[in-house]
C-alpha cells in the first residue's frame, strides 16, 4: 500500500510540475535511440554537424540568400533547400566539408529564391501527411523514417532494408502536393523490423 500511494504521489508531483512532457520527451528520446543503429557518439557527432550547417547559413555570405537544411547520418551529408545565388554553392560546400566529423555531401539545394511563409507551410503539411501515412502503414509498423519536405520535394531518410525503403517511398509519393520523392536511405543487410 505505501508503494502504491508513493507511486500516486510522484506521479501527481510530476505532472503538476510539468515535467511530464519532459518525462515523455525523455522516453521518445530513449526509444528513438535504442532503434537507431548509430553508436551515442555517432548520433552526437550528426546532431553537432546539422548544427554548425545551421549557424554557417545564418551567417554572411549566405543569410538572405540561401535557405538551407541538412541531414547527417555518420557523417553522411544531405543539403536541401534553395539558393537565389548559384556560384555560392560551391563555397557552401567548401565550408560544409570543413565541418569536423563530415565525409560526403550529397548537395540538393536547388537554384532558386528562398521558399516564403506559405510555401514552408505547404511543406510542412505535406511532412505531416507523409509523417501520417507511414506511422499508420502496418507494413512499416516499428520503422523510423525521417521526413523533409522542401518545395514538395519529400526526402525520405532512415536505417532500412530495401523492402521497407520501397514501401516509405511509394507511400509518400501517394500522398497529394509531392512533386518528387529523393531515397536517402541507409540500408540495412537484414530486415529492419522483424516479424
Amino acid at each position: 500500500m505505501k508503494n502504491l500511494t508513493l507511486l500516486i504521489t510522484l506521479s501527481l508531483t510530476i505532472m503538476l510540475t510539468g515535467c511530464v512532457g519532459l518525462f515523455i520527451a525523455g522516453a521518445a528520446t530513449t526509444a528513438n535511440i535504442i532503434t537507431d543503429p548509430r553508436s551515442t557518439q555517432e548520433i552526437w557527432d550528426d546532431n553537432y554537424i546539422e548544427a554548425e550547417i545551421t549557424g554557417l547559413i545564418r551567417k554572411p555570405p549566405y543569410r538572405g540568400k540561401t535557405r538551407v537544411v541538412s541531414s547527417s547520418f555518420r557523417g553522411q551529408v544531405v543539403l536541401m533547400g534553395q539558393s537565389k545565388a548559384p556560384e555560392l554553392l560551391a563555397t557552401l560546400e567548401k565550408d560544409v566539408r570543413h565541418i569536423k566529423g563530415v565525409k560526403s555531401i550529397h548537395n540538393q539545394i536547388r537554384t532558386r529564391a528562398p521558399l516564403d511563409t506559405e510555401e514552408i507551410g505547404q511543406d510542412s503539411w505535406i511532412t505531416t501527411k507523409v509523417k501520417s501515412a507511414l506511422l499508420t502503414d502496418k507494413q512499416l509498423s516499428g520503422v523510423k523514417v525521417k521526413v523533409i519536405t522542401e518545395d514538395k520535394e519529400v526526402f525520405l531518410f532512415g536505417y532500412l532494408d530495401a523492402v521497407h525503403a520501397d514501401r516509405a517511398t511509394e507511400l509518400a509519393r501517394n500522398i497529394s502536393g509531392v512533386k518528387r520523392v529523393i531515397k536517402a536511405f541507409q540500408y540495412a543487410s537484414t530486415p529492419a523490423v522483424q516479424k
